[in-house]
């Protein structure tokens, strides 16, 4: 389609980048994650891929942590005047390796399998071909 090789392999290796970087930027949400909640004066735990944090509120809602410990005093008085009761997790563990990279080889197979039926009608256009 560009006729010039370099530009060819230009293009390629900076849509195999975008293509990465969309992957992993998208890695932590191809899975449902596991939420691990904690006392105030513990602050966020939970080993894994970190997904989010913050704090529960009383009401049952979820607000970013303007701290992670209550452990100190002026911690303390925020987390109270924002009715925080606990603060919360959510994580990948590295349970969830296996099923978040047979996800995104999905999706990149069907990806490649997407431009190789393009490049073959591209091909097939521009070769002149036809069938009979």
């Amino acid at each position: 389609m560009l006729r010039r090789a370099m530009a060819a392999l230009a293009a390629a290796a900076v849509a195999v980048g975008v293509l990465w970087g969309a992957v992993h930027a998208a890695l932590p949400y191809l899975w449902p994650s596991v939420t691990r909640v904690t006392a105030l004066d513990e602050g966020p735990l939970g080993r894994g891929l970190h997904v989010g944090e913050g704090v529960l509120t009383a009401g049952g809602g979820r607000a970013a942590a303007p701290c992670l410990t209550s452990r100190m005093q002026g911690c303390r008085d925020t987390l109270a005047d924002m009715g925080a009761t606990a603060f919360y997790r959510d994580l990948h563990p590295a349970s969830h390796y296996w099923p978040l990279q047979l996800v995104a080889t999905g999706i990149l197979l069907a990806v490649a399998g997407l431009l190789t039926y393009a490049a073959f009608r591209v091909l097939r256009r521009t070769t002149g071909t036809t069938r009979g």
